[in-house]
């Protein structure tokens, strides 16, 4: 028969190994690969908030179920599907945001997001297709597409990353100075693997 420490032993030797194999099989599915011709895989987000944001963001809430991250110190205002986030020290249309924003969802959003583009932005000074590819976001049918265009003859660089889930279509969205754009690309992939929908 076992002493009471040697059953303690036992336990914590089981927990370890537990605990082990979980963080293996987290790791791995953050780990994937994206195989050419196949949808690549959109950063995943967390299904809990347990761990809470990443250091320097607030967790925020957005239409329809939506939770992301962002910057500490942003000034958040209400838009027509959600929200917006600006950078204190140069926000607006001109400057640094984030949006966040939730509608009805379109079955097919390739289709819907490639039509958008040839009628809406197709037509906007100094526009440049980067990406628009099909993903998947916990296995959900998403859209990443990233562009440049000029306002106000300042280039421009943005990029979403569309979802749908629950039958609603969500974004996670950001916007920059090109000049700015290497330190906004880190925030938006924050936001998107923080994301979940409750």
């Amino acid at each position: 028969m076992r002493t009471p420490l040697q059953l303690a032993l036992v336990a914590a030797v089981g927990y370890l190994v537990a605990g082990g194999l979980i963080g293996v099989t987290l790791l791995a599915a953050h780990g994937s690969t994206a195989v050419a011709g196949t949808p690549a895989a959109a950063p995943a987000p967390s299904t809990t908030a347990a761990a809470g944001p990443p250091a320097g963001f607030q967790q925020v809430s957005g239409p329809s179920g939506l939770v992301t991250v962002i910057p500490d110190g942003w000034t958040v205002s209400p838009i027509r599907n959600g929200f917006q986030a600006d950078d204190p020290q140069h926000g607006g249309a001109s400057g640094r945001f984030v949006r966040y924003q939730g509608v009805a969802g379109e079955a097919d959003l390739y289709t819907w997001l490639t039509a958008y583009e040839k009628q809406s932005w197709s037509t906007q000074p100094g526009y440049q297709r980067v990406q628009m590819s099909q993903q998947k976001l916990q296995d959900n049918p998403a859209v990443l597409w990233e562009f440049t265009y000029t306002l106000n003859g300042q280039p421009r660089h943005v990029k979403i990353l569309y979802w749908n889930a629950k039958g609603t279509q969500y974004d996670v969205y950001a916007s920059a100075p090109a000049a700015t754009w290497a330190q906004t690309s880190p925030l938006f992939d924050k936001m998107v693997a923080s994301s979940a929908v409750r």
